[in-house]
């Protein structure tokens, strides 16, 4: 059984929080591969308690309980137990500097402790809750603690561009009323990689959706769909963030997905290795 819940958001996170999320399995047998893609969205995981030692790097040392993941460029494997559960928070890419104070950067295809990021005491109670609905309370809690404990105004013109962004960055700088180079550092403090960068990302992110939500039987239709130049443009893209060709990747998901009942609100299609 692999269950995936969505919970509410409190009012005053939604220009920064995009889900908060509970993941649990109980599929039995051995440690499962966890396969992270390339990814535009930070996220806040932290395993409950009877999922401590339930998630391991590829060398095979443990992940902390509690980490921030940061914007990741690159795809990696993990190992996770078959039993095993998690509460995370999927960010947008500018919460990382709004609400904890420093240059998004820093975290870029980082995993870093929650414990430099919220009270060390927070993070046990979320940890130890009763329910996923009590830790998904205290996530809130906590959020909106640190967001007016700094009280920082988010940069309109990089908010604008990360819900906006159709046009090439630089068609919006008279707008913006900046030079290129100054915004290509606000851009980098903000989300921690360039805005032609991010955009390429966030078409990936969008053409991993369709795979998952739809049955994908033309690539070339898919490539030209999401403004690739052609199939072997797609597929290059594709490799580079994911580590595989398209179909090897959907073949993968679809074993996961046989393995056990799957349980999801409607429309999250990525279950577990990309953001939901």
């Amino acid at each position: 059984m692999v269950t995936v819940q969505l919970y509410p958001i409190a009012p005053q996170l939604t220009q920064f929080v995009r889900r908060i999320w509970t993941l649990d399995l109980a599929l039995g047998g051995n440690a499962i591969d966890l396969r992270m893609t390339a990814d535009c969205y930070p996220h806040l995981v932290i395993r409950c308690e009877r999922s401590a030692d339930g998630l391991w790097l590829p060398g095979g040392d443990m992940v902390p309980i509690a980490t921030l993941k940061g914007v990741s460029t690159q795809s990696i494997t993990y190992k996770m137990s078959p039993s095993y559960s998690h509460i995370a928070v999927s960010f947008y890419p500018n919460a990382v500097r709004n609400i904890f104070g420093i240059n998004a950067y820093e975290t870029v295809n980082q995993l870093v402790g929650a414990e430099h990021f919220l009270p060390k005491e927070t993070v046990e109670q979320i940890i130890v809750a009763r329910s996923h609905t009590e830790r998904a309370a205290l996530l809130n809690t906590a959020l909106m603690t640190a967001i007016g404990r700094r009280n920082l105004q988010p940069d309109r013109r990089t908010a604008d561009f990360l819900f906006n962004h159709k046009d090439a960055y630089q068609k919006k700088l008279t707008e913006y009323n900046v030079s290129e180079r100054h915004f290509r550092r606000l851009f980098y403090c903000d989300v921690g990689i360039s805005p032609a960068y991010y955009k390429r990302l966030y078409r990936f992110e969008a053409t991993l959706a369709s795979i998952r939500n739809e049955a994908i039987n033309n690539l070339t239709e898919l490539a030209y769909r999401f403004d690739y130049a052609d199939q072997a443009h797609f597929c290059k893209e594709f490799r580079a963030f994911t580590g595989e060709s398209p179909y090897a990747f959907i073949k993968k998901d679809r074993v996961f997905e046989d393995a056990g009942t799957v349980e999801r609100p409607q429309g999250t299609g990525h279950l577990i290795g990309a953001s939901m």
